[in-house]
């Protein structure tokens, strides 16, 4: 699949750079998640949200773009839109949570609060009553469990030191959790307002 995906891609972008293209063009190329196929998980069935699934590829050449440049700030996919609102010079909408990619427009920010979500479980226009969220600020990673179990449940861990995300420190650093759990909860049940 992957070969097969890389082959047609690189018909793609052939055809754009023979057309001219690439000269007045963004290309971008994207997903919608990633892939985990560990801990006995396969396809779309999880409401794991490790970093395999959420750690999405975002490349994107810009108009006569020549060499490569890689950022490593964490950044979301509501970042796309807010970017090239920015990049033709129209205003960002008030709605976006996203803001402009550090380089295309927008600042670096390591300590910047993400969230993921995974709630295809829950009704498409009500309220997320069963869900996976996952707060990454920094290196720290908290991912939150509703309605899955009786009781809610958190996971924390520091991907600086434990990327592949096996120790949870959750019951180790119950201060530090508690900042990043009422972080979280609030931002969670604010959108479940809306």
């Amino acid at each position: 699949y992957i070969a097969s995906l890389d082959q047609e891609l690189g018909r793609l972008l052939d055809a754009l750079e023979s057309g001219g293209f690439f000269e007045n063009s963004y290309i971008i190329i994207t997903a919608d998640h990633g892939e985990m196929f560990e801990r006995g998980e396969k396809g779309h069935s999880t409401p794991l949200l490790y970093d395999p699934v959420i750690h999405i590829p975002l490349l994107i050449s810009a108009p006569g773009q020549k060499t490569r440049r890689d950022i490593y700030t964490p950044t979301n996919a509501v970042d796309i839109l807010p970017t090239f609102a920015h990049l033709t010079g129209n205003p960002l909408p008030a709605w976006t949570d996203g803001k402009p990619l550090p380089g295309l427009g927008g600042e670096e920010d390591y300590e910047r609060s993400l969230y993921s979500v995974e709630a295809k479980l829950s009704p498409a226009n009500g309220i997320l009553n069963k869900a996976t969220v996952v707060l990454r600020k920094g290196d720290r990673k908290l991912i939150y469990y509703t309605g899955y179990e009786a009781e809610d449940s958190f996971e924390l861990y520091d991907l600086s030191e434990n990327i592949e995300e096996l120790h949870d420190l959750h019951p180790d650093q119950p201060a530090f959790a508690k900042q990043m759990k009422e972080e979280l909860l609030e931002a969670f049940f604010e959108a479940n307002k809306k």
